[in-house]
């Protein structure tokens, strides 16, 4: 009888670490799955908010407001063509605005040397808002 429980310690043992391995990466995905949600969810918004204010400070306010689960410092956001930048800047309206989003994200085993996850969301909208 005795034998029989070492042998199921044993298997429990060799099993454990590969279970292990396979939650962690299940999780992994997930927190991908959800960043890029949340950042194309932002974009879009912000992308609509551009089109009809015309304003950067206003998009870079949407996207903090809309990129709710992730941390809102972390997300880089490019705006093209910037405010100030031709067309946007003198008839902007019916030009296209693009609203790209990076979130680089931590990985659990960083410390082992494993590079961070960047993360991207992406929209445009054309330009509503005239002067």
């Amino acid at each position: 009888m005795k034998g029989e429980r070492g042998q199921a310690i044993v298997e429990f043992a060799l099993v454990v670490p590969l279970v292990l391995v396979v939650i962690l990466g299940v999780v992994l995905v997930a927190e991908i799955g959800v960043a890029r949600l949340a950042l194309e969810h932002a974009a879009a918004e912000a992308a609509r908010t551009g089109s009809l204010t015309n304003s950067d400070d206003l998009v870079r306010g949407t996207v903090a407001a809309a990129v709710a689960p992730l941390d809102a410092s972390l997300v880089k956001v490019i705006i093209e063509p910037t405010e100030n930048e031709s067309p946007r800047s003198s008839a902007p309206r019916g030009s296209l605005l693009r609203v790209r989003l990076r979130y680089a994200m931590p990985v659990p085993l960083g410390f082992v040397g494993l590079p961070r996850l960047i993360v991207e969301g992406a929209a445009a909208r054309r330009v509503e808002w005239t002067p």
